[in-house]
């Protein structure tokens, strides 16, 4: 396990690192250090949009799985046989068998104008929503990709919850929502914040939903990133952006587990 994080994490990390100071220089990648790449790209108010609307859209993504999802994996842990349980794994498995991109393609069917939704509104009398290009169809693609992977977080961490706590709650009269606030949630609190944490990195680095689903005013660092690769090859212009990317995660990641696991102060 060392090695594989040496080799395949940090090492790939570190030629990151170290490409993101290079210079483009007739076409060619030269291997000298520069902060050319860095003073252009944080005083660029281009990225610094794109930054923080990336941001926003893996935050609602990653919020809206995790809520969606608890509930579903509450059912599965506590309200369904063993069988069934088996049975949703199962099912919650099968969307990673096909391709992510043929799934969103489908949907770009889906959302369309001509599309089966807003053929079925007008069928009722309805007017037609376009949906194609928005928000809400980017978060759509993005919950595609990840919401099978948070709710089998979401569901793991449930069955461990000690179903003795929650029958003790029960028995000096607390109800079933209180039961869940005060029991279900603080014992399950660790896979609710690995859900939330894998559902915004997902959604921070995604290229396919934003580029299919969300529009050409909807650009995202993964976006830029493809940019600047594609036209006129400026990888170290496009590593100083994953950098970005890989700082940010790593922030939002500690920052999140330490909201939710605050260090005990001592008496």
């Amino acid at each position: 396990m060392l090695a594989w994080q040496l080799v395949l994490f940090l090492g790939a990390g570190v030629v990151l690192i170290l490409m993101s100071f290079w210079t483009i220089k007739n076409f060619l990648i030269v291997p000298e250090y520069s902060l050319e790449n860095w003073t252009e790209l944080l005083g660029s108010e281009l990225f610094r949009k794109v930054y923080a609307r990336t941001m926003l859209y893996a935050g609602i993504a990653a919020l809206a799985a995790t809520v969606l999802a608890f509930p579903f994996a509450y059912a599965l842990a506590f309200k369904v046989s063993p069988r069934a349980r088996r049975i949703a794994f199962l099912l919650l498995i099968v969307p990673f068998f096909t391709s992510y991109l043929v799934r969103i393609y489908a949907w770009t069917f889906i959302l369309a104008d001509d599309g089966p939704i807003n053929y079925f509104l007008r069928q009722i009398g309805l007017r037609e929503w376009e949906m194609q290009g928005t928000l809400f169809a980017m978060e759509i693609g993005y919950l595609t990709a990840f919401f099978p992977l948070v709710t089998l977080i979401l569901l793991l961490s449930l069955m461990n919850v000690d179903r003795r706590l929650i029958e003790a709650a029960n028995n000096l009269g607390a109800g079933r929502f209180r039961s869940i606030v005060e029991i279900v949630i603080p014992s399950a609190r660790m896979g609710i914040v690995s859900a939330f944490a894998f559902a915004f990195m997902l959604a921070f680095g995604d290229y396919v939903s934003p580029s299919f689903l969300g529009g050409s005013t909807r650009n995202t660092l993964s976006i830029l990133i493809v940019g600047a690769t594609q036209a006129g090859g400026d990888f170290p212009k496009a590593a100083a952006i994953a950098v970005t990317m890989v700082l940010t995660l790593l922030a939002v990641i500690f920052v999140v587990f330490w909201l939710a696991f605050p260090r005990r102060r001592s008496t």
